[in-house]
């Protein structure tokens, strides 16, 4: 059993090394800007289907795609070359593509290097071993690290706790799609709210976030609509509040759609064990849900 855990230890090793070069190429490139790659993968507007599967494959924000090559993505169960197709054009949005296939790079450099002169070749391959000196350090650096980590410039790993999913419960409500529209089911499966909606969020804290007419709002368990739609953009509620945009400002609202925090925000994430993720004037900064107060980096 011994020999089992190090040989898993160190492939998973060797994974985070790979995740780090390819997340230090995505940046070196200057393409992809580093809160586009923080985004949740909700914001690629991708179809249910494609959603779910890179859900249950733990694939949560554009990083975990970007540092992914496609040959890759179809290690994720669900995903075929439909699915690649359309995250790749959603992910095009932000400038965000998939890692470069090692193999075919090489391949590539190799087909290119019999074209060119000697003085090109001999340039190519200083820049090759500069390349493979800065990819060495790079991993060096980020080895063991999540790809929020790099992104947001932490240092130390804090330990990983399985999130699991809530068991389905009487008081359950969970979405679904039918001909395009979206409304609720309960936890056997009967229609509580008719799919009449062109989005819909999970139900929590006895609100439901849905889509009409382009803008956002919120329902009720009776499907009584208990705050307007009027948002541009907004998540699920948690820990009593949601993060609401308006424009290109984001705050966050109560169960009551009255606003606790004001739109300020580049970026506001939901909360969670009672922090959430904000982005201001190009600074990032941790909210306390108790006090309401930013602790800036």
């Amino acid at each position: 059993m011994s020999k089992g855990r190090f040989y898993y230890r160190n492939k998973n090793k060797k994974r985070n090394q790979e995740q780090a070069q390819n997340v230090a190429k995505v940046l070196s490139s200057g393409k992809a800007k580093p809160e586009d790659l923080l985004r949740p993968i909700e914001d690629l507007q991708l179809s249910e289907r494609t959603y779910n599967a890179l859900k249950a494959g733990r694939v949560s924000k554009l990083a975990d795609l970007a540092c992914r090559t496609m040959q890759q993505m179809y290690r994720i169960q669900n995903i075929g070359k439909k699915n690649l197709i359309e995250i790749s054009k959603a992910l095009a949005k932000f400038d965000v593509a998939f890692a470069e296939d090692n193999s075919q790079s090489q391949q590539n450099n190799r087909n290119n290097n019999n074209k060119n002169t000697p003085n090109q070749q001999n340039r190519q391959k200083d820049n090759r071993g500069e390349n493979a000196s800065l990819n060495n350090y790079l991993s060096k650096i980020y080895e063991g690290m999540t790809i929020n980590e790099i992104l947001m410039g932490k240092r130390e790993r804090p330990p990983h706790e399985k999130a699991e999913r809530p068991p389905l419960t009487e008081t359950s409500l969970v979405k679904f799609c039918r001909k395009g529209k979206w409304g609720y089911k309960d936890w056997k499966g009967n229609v509580v709210i008719p799919p009449t909606y062109e989005e819909a969020f999970g139900f929590y804290e006895e609100r439901g976030c849905v889509e009409k007419d382009g803008k956002l709002g919120y329902i009720d368990r009776k499907n009584n609509l208990v705050i307007d739609y009027q948002y541009d953009c907004a998540t699920s509620f948690s820990e009593g509040l949601a993060s609401v945009t308006i424009g290109e400002k984001s705050g966050y609202i109560d169960t009551d759609g009255n606003k606790v925090i004001d739109f300020i925000y580049d970026i506001a994430t939901p909360f969670c064990d009672g922090k959430a993720v904000v982005r201001a004037d190009d600074r990032w900064g941790v909210l306390n849900r108790q006090t309401l107060e930013v602790f800036w980096r």
